[in-house]
């Protein structure tokens, strides 16, 4: 498959605003329970966490579904399943078995003051500990939910492949009206306003809907030229009225557990308009953006798309530990995110060029390549 400058430079715009979503959620003011490590936090990562999380995943789903509608154009069904399988279907199922049960370990090697954790005992215990607390919650998908839902995007799309071949490529305005309004009542059944992700292997259908409809979107932006003209001319009114209704969307969570509060029901329904917005008029306007310049491929944007999948599946594993590491000593937050942002995105790196690039688990994920030997 030909390589897309454009695809690439969003894939990795999106996969490191992940990574600093991961590294900043310990640091919020707001608790987290279901993160492993919490801290002293200060509202610019509250902030820095919910904006992002208002577009990040989305764009990703439109990038996939974008990717999957150019193999339904270049391959047969065939080829396709069995592509799919080895890049995303065996990623996942292993990445379930070894690597979720690590975040969830560490639920219990936190409870350890300073470093009495590091005793191979207590590792083996807590790793344990991960297994059970997986099993008796039908097995949390951890960040790997995004893999989940892409082997369920990829079988309803080639289940419905003749349905998508008779739809007309709709208007741009009517995707953004369509979309907010399936964002917005979807985001009613949900526990949050803003998007919840999926916990286990049982898929929660409204989350699941959202996320679909950004995979849609994708593919019928491969389809339709005219439909990418239309984004790449309005990216920059998305992209102010996404940023506006985003910082706008901030303000009606102070309100969200009052809910004896008597205009609730009309600041909720403020709240999921506005992210619901946000996230749509953001995810266009960034395809727009990354659309509408000139970028130039290097070989260095190259090696780090290549090593994106990988960071994927292994940031948040790193993350977590590095913030364990650190939560006994006494520094700022600022120091501490960048600390862990940088040296789990360091480690990603160094693994991914000397465990994983020239291997075979380089072939599954992208594909094997050959070291050059200089001299």
């Amino acid at each position: 498959m030909s390589r897309i400058v454009s695809l690439d430079f969003l894939r990795n715009f999106a996969n490191i605003t992940r990574c600093i979503i991961h590294a900043s959620v310990p640091y919020m003011v707001s608790e987290t329970p279901i993160w492993p490590v919490d801290n002293e936090g200060l509202l610019f990562f509250d902030i820095l966490v919910f904006e992002s999380h208002l577009f990040v995943m989305e764009l990703f789903f439109m990038i996939s579904g974008f990717i999957f509608a150019m193999q339904l154009s270049k391959g047969t069904i065939h080829e396709i399943v069995i592509n799919r399988t080895k890049r995303i279907v065996i990623p996942f199922l292993l990445g379930v078995i070894i690597l979720v049960p690590v975040v969830l370990s560490i639920f219990n090697l936190s409870q350890y003051p300073d470093y009495t954790f590091f005793q191979w005992g207590i590792i083996q215990n807590a790793y344990v500990s991960g297994w059970n607390l997986g099993l008796e919650n039908f097995f949390p998908t951890g960040h790997l939910w995004y893999l989940y839902y892409l082997i369920i995007f990829y079988t309803l799309t080639i289940l419905m492949r003749r349905v998508f071949a008779k739809i007309k490529t709709p208007s741009l305005n009517k995707i953004v009206l369509l979309g907010i309004i399936i964002s917005s009542t979807c985001m009613f059944f949900m526990n949050r306003w803003v998007v919840d992700n999926p916990l286990t292997l049982i898929p929660e259908l409204p989350s699941l809907l959202h996320y679909y409809f950004f995979f849609v979107v994708g593919i019928f932006v491969f389809e339709s030229r005219g439909l990418l003209e239309s984004i790449k001319k309005r990216f920059k009114y998305f992209l102010k009225v996404g940023f506006i209704a985003g910082i706008l969307a901030i303000i009606p969570q102070y309100w969200f557990a009052n809910h004896d509060f008597e205009y609730y029901e009309l600041i909720k329904i403020s709240a999921i308009i506005l992210s619901s917005s946000s996230t749509h008029f953001i995810v266009l306007g960034l395809w727009g953006f990354f659309n509408s310049h000139s970028l130039n491929d290097s070989k260095r944007l190259r090696y780090l798309t290549d090593s994106s999948y990988w960071i994927y599946l292994t940031n948040m594993p790193l993350v977590v530990i590095f913030q364990l590491i650190l939560l006994p000593i006494e520094l700022n937050v600022f120091i501490k995110f960048i600390v862990v942002f940088l040296g789990a995105l360091a480690m990603n790196l160094i693994s991914y060029e000397f465990l994983v690039r020239y291997t075979f688990i380089g072939g599954i994920l992208n594909k094997k390549r050959i070291r050059n030997h200089k001299g």
